[in-house]
């Protein structure tokens, strides 16, 4: 009995060893350094600053968002912006909303945050409740040159419920008429 209740720990360990490794050159990303992170970012949403957002963005930078591609007319699947001149063009020219960080759920080794979180946008008709995944990369050694303590952010994917960010802004959205429909069994 007991060789068995060591099998099954051991099997899993040659598994997940077999598997390809997908860590990062460079130190683990300390969590207050990822809580810097966030907080950048959020700021890019609720105080725009060129120069935050420039600071914060590595040269590589992009946002992917099917939530804001349904809202503003890019075909689903498509990268939101592509670029860190993209993002800040567009986002620069948005007016500012509220966002409260309802936690930072996971940061990994290899620089992965992952953090929920919910907005108050334009008539605050419904709650916004999203979900994003950035990935940082270490930039540069001075933690002064770039970002907070050297980290940038290279990739980012927010999803949330664009219905409700819709209402918020003005326009219309009706459940669908079968509610039934999505849960066949």
């Amino acid at each position: 009995m007991q060789f068995l209740n060591l099998l099954a720990p051991l099997s899993l360990l040659s598994m997940a060893s077999a598997l390809p490794s997908y860590k990062r050159e460079g130190d683990c990303i300390p969590y207050d350094t990822a809580v810097k992170l966030v907080d950048a970012f959020v700021s890019t949403l609720t105080a725009f600053d060129a120069d935050v957002a420039t600071n914060l963005l590595a040269p590589g930078f992009t946002d992917t968002s099917d939530s804001i591609n349904f809202l503003a007319g890019i075909p689903v699947g498509s990268v939101t912006f592509p670029s860190p001149a993209a993002y800040i063009a567009g986002q620069g020219s948005q007016p500012p909303i509220g966002v409260d960080i309802l936690n930072i759920d996971a940061v990994t080794s290899e620089g992965v945050i992952v953090f929920r979180w919910v907005a108050t946008v334009g008539l605050d008709v419904d709650t916004v409740k999203g979900i994003s995944v950035l990935y940082a990369v270490k930039s540069g050694p001075d933690p002064d040159t770039v970002g907070p303590s050297g980290y940038q952010l290279e990739t980012l994917y927010s999803e949330f419920n664009s219905a409700a960010w819709l209402l918020d802004i003005g326009g219309t959205a009706a459940p669908p008429a079968a509610p039934g429909r999505l849960f066949k069994a």
